[in-house]
């Protein structure tokens, strides 16, 4: 089903359910598609109190038959459910995750921006993919994305005409400082989180070492620190991202 486009009666579907009370992640199992699609499929075509499912299946057909960019043809990321995962499991560990971030003193948005960027497996998402995940305007997106680069937990490159968003290498590190007590939470969440995901994906491994992390801090919180350091270090160089002369 992954890349076939959303049918008229799947589009009917959405709707009866919408109108039943059902969540995104309910509808996604019910049709087997990623709670993403969903998600995205309402929110351009009128939102959730005013989705019409004709005129959406209308404004699709037109959208390819003149081939003009759409939001399916956007470099969202729809990998985390190619890997036989549970779309109720990850929108479940998705608002932990956020309450996570949460802990930490970040705003709403500012902790949605870093959970979404984290789970997804290439580690970034442009500021209009920002957008259509999270339903606000793009100033919204603008302005807690500066405030999150300001304290160094995203950096952001040009990737032609879009501005794409990553993690800031030292996130641990800074959550860390702002949030040393809660320390354990952060450990249960990443490595609870690598389980749901698959040790062996990048999400998975990118949860492990979060969880690793954190797990360390609960021990000895200075002399865990430099560990982490020390072993994120040999990562990097194992990877090839640091020269020896660096």
């Amino acid at each position: 089903m992954p890349g076939k486009r959303l049918d008229e009666e799947e589009r009917q579907l959405i709707a009866q359910f919408l109108w039943d009370g059902l969540g995104y992640s309910e509808i996604g199992r019910r049709l087997q598609r990623p709670a993403s699609t969903i998600q995205r499929e309402v929110t351009r075509n009128g939102g959730h109190n005013s989705y019409r499912p004709g005129a959406a299946h209308r404004a699709a057909s037109e959208r390819a038959m003149r081939r003009m960019p759409a939001v399916d043809d956007l470099d969202v990321d729809e990998e985390a459910y190619s890997f036989d995962r549970s779309p109720g499991e990850v929108q479940e560990f998705h608002l932990r995750l956020v309450g996570v971030f949460r802990q930490t003193g970040l705003s709403l948005t500012a902790a949605r921006i870093l959970a979404e960027i984290f789970m997804t497996d290439k580690g970034s998402l442009s500021a209009t993919e920002l957008v259509l995940r999270l339903s606000v305007s793009p100033a919204t997106v603008s302005r807690s994305t500066t405030y999150l680069q300001e304290i160094d937990l995203l950096h952001s490159e040009r990737d032609g005409k879009r501005v794409r968003y990553y993690l800031g290498e030292d996130l641990w590190y800074r959550a860390w400082l702002s949030s040393a007590q809660r320390n354990s939470v952060w450990a249960h969440t990443g490595l609870e989180g690598a389980e749901i995901f698959g040790l062996g994906t990048p999400v998975g491994a990118r949860l492990k070492d979060m969880g690793q992390f954190f797990a360390f801090v609960v021990v000895d919180m200075e002399s865990t620190r430099q560990k982490w350091l020390d072993f994120f270090e040999k990562k990097k160089r194992a990877r090839g991202e640091v020269t020896e002369d660096a």
